[in-house]
């Protein structure tokens, strides 16, 4: 019978030192930590370099001190030249300004001299005078009174104007514009005598029973024209043609007659 052997434990491999395996690199491609151990100091040329923080390399020339000063008087952008220019636009500007103001001064005078408002008027009163031997023959007073709405011009009226009366398109009778009786600067009242004129021989129906004492209502159209001078101040401008027409409504044609209604326009012609 064979003989049984026991066979030894195996022995674990053991295990590699550390320190040894560190020099083995070490000693073959050298320590990387330890570069200057490793390897052995080359000598190298140093240089040493000196810069002064406060050196000059170049002073300005003069005239740059002078364009300095200047661009500092003259504000400062757009250069030289355009502050330089900058009276003189503003020169430019201020003639412009006053040029405009000047044509606006002469238009608004124009406007208020040349072509001033026409005035206003009213009929004050009405006289109506008959003839007694001549029945015919009809003399119609009319006053008027004129308003000038112009603050700034005042009108001039000279010599004697012209007056027509109808009645529904039929002439009655024709006169002129007596002198103003306040003067002829801004005059205010005027007396218009018209003497009476048939068509035909004939008067109109409703006017001849006005005349004869009837207080039925009748129309009259009244007719002026006058010239009339515009002055501003000492300045005296070229006269004017000055129409005025009046439609009145009369309750009986005696001699002082009662308007009923009136409405009178004013224009100037030329």
């Amino acid at each position: 019978m064979a003989e049984r052997r026991a066979l030894p434990p195996p022995v674990p491999p053991a295990s590699p030192d550390p320190a040894a395996s560190s020099g083995a690199v070490s000693t073959a491609f050298g320590s990387p930590l330890d570069p200057v151990a490793a390897r052995p100091h080359q000598p190298r040329d140093t240089y040493i370099v000196h810069v002064q923080k406060d050196q000059i390399y170049r002073i300005p020339p003069p005239e740059n001190a002078y364009l300095a000063e200047r661009y500092r008087a003259e504000g400062g952008g757009g250069g030289g030249k355009g502050g330089a220019c900058s009276p003189c636009a503003l020169r430019t500007l201020g003639a412009v300004l006053a040029a405009a103001l000047l044509l606006g001064a002469a238009a608004a005078l124009s406007a208020v001299v040349l072509r001033p408002d026409a005035p206003s008027f009213v009929v004050d009163n009405l006289s109506v005078h008959t003839n007694a031997s001549r029945h015919h023959h009809v003399a119609y007073d009319f006053f008027l009174t004129a308003i000038n709405p112009n603050k700034v011009t005042a009108l001039w009226y000279g010599g004697r104007g012209t007056a027509r009366l109808a009645h529904k398109g039929n002439a009655l009778a024709k006169g002129g514009v007596g002198e103003p009786e306040d003067g002829g600067e801004d005059a205010t009242g005027f007396n218009v005598l018209l003497h009476g004129t048939q068509r035909d021989g004939r008067t109109p129906r409703a006017v001849e029973k006005a005349l004869r004492g009837s207080k039925g209502a009748v129309t009259l159209d009244l007719a002026v024209e006058f010239a009339v001078q515009v002055h501003a101040g000492a300045l005296g401008f070229e006269r004017r043609t000055l129409a005025v027409s009046c439609h009145i409504t009369a309750a009986g044609l005696r001699k002082d007659v009662h308007i009923s209604s009136q409405t009178c326009k004013s224009r100037f012609r030329n």
